[in-house]
């Protein structure tokens, strides 16, 4: 039942993260790429970069269970409303999508960088999260999907934020991280809040997902909680 893909169209998606996010992808890499997969499965697609998997639309649980058992992926996103039956090495993790709003914010718009000092940004990505990639490998990655407009990187004051994809006024964020030694000082607060801005600006909105030990931050500077699913992950 589930079988390879080499095109997808926005009409193959759901008009939904899972599906956008999916249609990023092939509009960075399109369908012929080993590490860039695509497969249909029932009324879904199933999607495969590298070591993380994307689910969208109305797959066959089964099938897609002993898809992953046999692919094994590092990371698997679908919604919560489809929920899967993995094995033991696989922990569940909640997570709460926001919406980012616009706010006050004296961010000085001079010292913000788009698309540029992309080291500086993956020093600050390396030292904040686990499991980063080398340098090498994320560049060529982040390096493709700016030069092909569906990501942009964004710095300032020592604070990154990664505009995974745009998709028809859709914006996802991620890879949100201060250096240790610029942290208290509000600058993620400032420039999520100018992020928010800018797409409201163009008619457009951003969003961003939170684990629950992250939740209360975005509550507190005035994010609205929309949606949440379930992030599976592969233990150790």
């Amino acid at each position: 039942m589930i079988k390879q893909i080499f095109e997808v169209v926005s009409d193959d998606v759901t008009d939904s993260y899972y599906g956008r996010k999916i249609l990023a992808a092939y509009y960075a890499y399109g369908g012929n790429y080993d590490f860039c997969r695509f497969y249909s499965c029932g009324n879904g697609i199933i999607h495969i970069y590298n070591t993380s998997m994307v689910i969208d639309g109305n797959i066959d649980c089964d099938e897609t269970e002993m898809f992953i058992n046999m692919t094994k992926p590092v990371t698997v996103e679908i919604d919560n409303k489809m929920l899967l039956q993995l094995d033991r090495q696989y922990q569940a993790k909640h997570r709460t999508l926001f919406h980012v709003k616009s706010g006050k914010t004296d961010i000085n718009i001079s010292r913000v960088k788009v698309n540029s000092c992309i080291k500086n940004c993956f020093k600050i990505l390396n030292e904040c999260f686990d499991n980063m990639l080398s340098y090498d490998d994320w560049y060529v990655d982040i390096s493709h999907r700016i030069r092909h407009n569906v990501s942009k990187l964004y710095l300032y004051e020592g604070t990154t934020v990664t505009q995974q994809f745009n998709i028809n006024g859709f914006i996802f964020l991620s890879h949100i991280a201060t250096v240790r030694a610029k942290r208290g000082r509000g600058t993620a607060r400032k420039l999520l809040r100018l992020i928010g801005r800018e797409a409201e600006e163009h008619s457009e909105n951003a969003y961003l997902f939170a684990l629950d030990h992250r939740r209360s931050f975005y509550e507190t500077i005035g994010f609205e909680p929309i949606g949440e699913d379930i992030l599976y992950e592969m233990k150790g």
